[in-house]
């Protein structure tokens, strides 16, 4: 029932504003309002979202400090992963293969892209003349329009204060591309890409006729399950279960479009909406008619029996396990509020709250606390893509801060909803193997340590890393905050569980992270560690047997590692090759984050500057993490590009020395041996191949799959040779004469626009929030830059060509064979076969 009363509004902005579809959306503005908010009931914590310097001091707004209850509550860690877990079959070159299956010639001409394709890069999509446009309700409570009747004298009109419920019409068409409801009383429509299992509306089983591949952990044991008394408050291993099958309930429900193009309805729904327009449907001399369409007061799951089990579903009232609960309705140009009617299933096996979570009505809910329109979270998802400066707003209380924080649990679990595949934003021209990868940093994307707690293992555990795991714990803790607010946030994580970034494709068949073998307290060792790792490689100097060696054997290794010592300095004196050994295998940077901050994040970039692999810092940078990013890639690239060319290829010679004596032998990643000097060396198999769609691979071996060629390079772009580096000269890009533009494009990185969003400064006190940030960003930016090339292909394409992605995922246009033109084949071959 709509609550009683006059509901508070606040106007947040003008109601007229252009559409919400497009694609560049205008930020949200917010203004103060004098009306009285509702006291939160937990001291709210939000995200420093505002761009921050690198300091000892963190600008914008901290999470307020903890009371002492607070304090003394239970924190929830990420418990270490498996030390050997494979990854999933779905991963590699397999699953390459299989995104191209063959498939029967058409017997129509086409051009360019399917639908949906172009659905994704932003292209209208002609639907056919005959498609007539079937009206959908909204799924609430009433299915017809309301009419509210005021009656006022014609010497007073009284304010309008009321909104009233009305039917939500989005106007979408039934015809190729989408389906509707097999409950013969339910006029829901879906997208075929975005099929739900179960309907949203009406809770009618959608998968009925496809085997279902998942395993449901709800089973009832009994014919008739018992019902939970809803008069008695649930026990805490009750509330365990009812928070699972919430969760599972939220993700098999709601599956929210990627593209903005197949939300354009339901923008122009929010458009209408929150115009708010009053239409005078009739006068007469002591009453007024007045018919408005605006956004309801009341929400509630429209269905009556469990999404989950079909057991029946109980609605309480005030008070109850499942009753009406006040919540604020945040859109471009309202806030107020509203009733959120809350339902939960009586099976005590299932207990799922199903709360409203259409949306097609142009809402997601946010734990029953907040409503907002979907224009707003695709608006921030904007400022993400586009580099908007957020805009600073004073919190003047309490309510404010708490709604910014819903608002911003809201949105990360709006982008873990979001069907996407991460293999879009690989490089239409290098695919799945660069030949040449360029190394970033970003140093002042970071993690403010205050509120969150990194652990290390206390005993040797392997440096494998899970990547699905670790990713899908990120997703469920936004969810879980959604769906209960009040539930306590990771504040205690492993660090060794934390993995890298790579798109599916792009990742190889084991992902390490060696942070925890990072040693921060080891200073940097004089000497020349590439004459120890010679020295190693040749056998004349072996670590474990340091000790059995004479003074004289000793003072040797130090002269040949440039290792200064006294030569009055007995054997026991002498500096151990073991501190240079240690430094060289550490590789950390001289320069350290501060102690209350993150490393920052590292990634390497193609030549088109599509991110082919990512990783967050807990410590500081060091060649360690280049090595991790490397050895992790599906393909490691011909030539690497970074600044610490050096530390990199001769920490990877210490760590993986039977893998680089495949790549580079004693080189150590230089274009030459770089015991002598250095000169001019070319590489044809780094320059363009031709381009081939018929591109075979063996089994995962050495050999790249595009140069052919197994040897790999450790470069960097400076001019300039280090002082410290004796073999910096060796590793420097310009010695190869197929590399030499791309110098000119590393300089060029710095001012790019893919990268001034890539490195904006920008701090977070939430440490889920911060690496689904950081995964968002290098798709968004990413895919940006694919959507270009795909366009631009597709505008050189002919009737009868369309664009395909090769073995190795690049692009290219490939020739339809009609009907027609096989007749003509055909003929062609008769008459030639006759002549012969």
């Amino acid at each position: 029932m709509p609550r009683s009363g006059a509901q508070p509004e606040v106007s947040m902005g003008t109601a007229e504003r252009d559409s919400p579809g497009l694609d560049v959306l205008p930020p949200a503005e917010g203004t103060s309002t004098s009306t009285s908010l509702p006291a939160p009931k937990r001291p709210p914590g939000v995200d420093l979202l505002t761009p921050v310097p690198r300091g000892p001091e963190l600008k914008g707004r901290a999470r307020g400090k903890p009371s002492l209850l607070a304090a003394a509550r239970p924190t929830r860690a990420i418990l270490p992963a498996p030390a050997h877990v494979g990854r999933g079959g779905g991963a590699g070159l397999p699953r390459a293969r299989q995104a191209f299956p063959p498939k029967k010639a058409p017997s129509v001409r086409t051009c360019g892209l399917k639908p949906s394709t172009l659905k994704q890069l932003g292209q209208p999509v002609q639907q056919p003349s005959g498609a007539g446009e079937a009206q959908l309700t909204n799924g609430l409570a009433s299915r017809t329009p309301r009419v509210e009747v005021v009656e006022v004298k014609p010497d007073a009109f009284p304010p309008y204060k009321y909104s009233c419920a009305v039917t939500l019409d989005l106007g979408l068409a039934t015809s190729r591309g989408r389906g509707k409801c097999k409950n013969p009383s339910c006029s829901y429509v879906y997208t075929n890409r975005h099929k739900p299992r179960i309907c949203p509306s009406c809770g009618f089983n959608l998968a009925k006729d496809r085997s279902e591949k998942t395993t449901k952990v709800l089973e009832a044991s009994s014919p008739l399950p018992d019902v939970l008394r809803a008069t008695e408050p649930l026990s805490a291993a009750q509330r365990e279960v009812q928070r699972q099958s919430t969760l599972q309930l939220l993700r098999r429900v709601l599956q929210i479009p990627e593209n903005e193009a197949e939300l354009a309805e339901v923008f122009a729904l929010i458009h209408e909406l929150n115009s708010s327009r009053l239409v005078l449907s009739s006068v007469s001399e002591e009453a007024v008619t007045i018919e408005q369409t605006s956004w309801s007061t009341y929400y509630e799951s429209p269905s009556t029996q469990c999404l989950l089990c079909s057991s029946p579903l109980f609605k309480g009232g005030p008070d109850s396990l499942a009753g009406p609960q006040e919540c604020w309705l945040l859109t471009a140009s309202w806030l107020q509020v509203v009733t959120a009617q809350v339902k939960m299933c009586l099976n005590p096996r299932c207990l799922a709250l199903h709360s409203f979570m259409d949306i097609y009505t142009g809402l997601f809910n946010v734990g029953n606390k907040l409503l907002v329109s979907l224009d707003l979270l695709f608006a921030i998802r904007n400022q993400i893509k586009l580099v908007q400066e957020q805009t600073e707003k004073t919190l003047t209380s309490e309510e404010l801060r708490q709604l910014q924080e819903l608002l911003c649990n809201g949105y990360w679990a709006f982008e873990c909803l979001t069907v996407r595949d991460y293999n879009d934003m690989i490089c239409g021209i290098c695919g799945v193997a660069p030949t040449v990868e360029v190394a970033q940093r970003s140093e002042e994307n970071v993690l403010a340590l205050e509120s969150v707690e990194f652990t290390w293992p206390e005993f040797l555990a392997s440096s494998e890393v899970n990547v699905e795991d670790f990713w899908a714990t990120m997703e469920t803790e936004v969810i879980e905050q959604v769906a209960f607010p009040a539930s306590i946030p990771i504040t205690k994580f492993d660090a060794s569980v934390v993995a890298p970034f790579f798109p599916p494709l792009m990742r190889g068949a084991v992902v390490v992270n060696t942070e925890k073998d990072k040693n921060l307290d080891v200073p940097p060792a004089p000497g020349n560690g590439s004459a120890l790792v010679r020295l190693l490689q040749e056998g004349a100097c072996k670590l474990e047997e340091l000790s059995s060696y004479s003074e004289e054997e000793l003072r040797r290794l130090l002269r040949q590692c440039g290792i200064p010592f006294a030569a009055e300095d007995s054997k026991v004196a002498l500096p151990s090759l073991l501190a240079l050994y240690e430094s060289v295998q550490n590789g950390a940077r001289p320069r350290q984050p501060p102690p209350h901050l993150t490393g920052g994040k590292i990634y390497k970039v193609c030549p088109h500057q599509v991110v082919c692999g990512s990783k967050c810092l807990v410590r500081g940078e060091s060649a360690l993490d280049h090595v991790d990013l490397l050895v992790s890639s599906r393909h490691w690239p011909p030539v690497y590009v970074v600044d610490m060319a050096t530390p990199v290829a001769l920490c990877a010679d210490l760590c993986y020395p039977e893998l680089t004596s495949q790549m580079w032998g004693r080189n150590q990643g230089c274009f030459s041996n770089p015991t002598e000097p250095p000169v001019s060396v070319s590489c044809p198999e780094l320059l363009d191949q031709h381009y081939s769609v018929d591109v075979t691979e063996a089994e995962p071996s050495v050999q790249h799959p595009v140069t052919k060629s197994a040897t790999r390079r450790i470069v960097h772009a400076g001019t300039q040779p280090s002082a410290g580096d004796p073999s910096a000269g060796h590793h420097s890009l310009g010695l190869c004469p197929e590399l030499a533009p791309y110098a000119a494009l590393v300089a060029s990185l710095a001012d790019s626009r893919p990268s001034s969003a890539r490195q904006r400064p920008i701090a977070f006190d939430n440490a889920t929030h911060y690496y689904l940030y950081n995964r968002l960003l290098d798709f968004l930016t990413s895919r940006e830059i694919v959507n270009r090339q795909i366009h631009d292909v597709v505008q050189g394409c002919q009737p009868g060509e369309v664009v395909i992605r090769d073995t190795l995922y690049r692009l290219g246009v490939a020739q339809i064979k009609t009907e027609t033109d096989a007749d003509v084949d055909a003929e062609d071959a008769d008459v030639a076969a006759a002549a012969e």
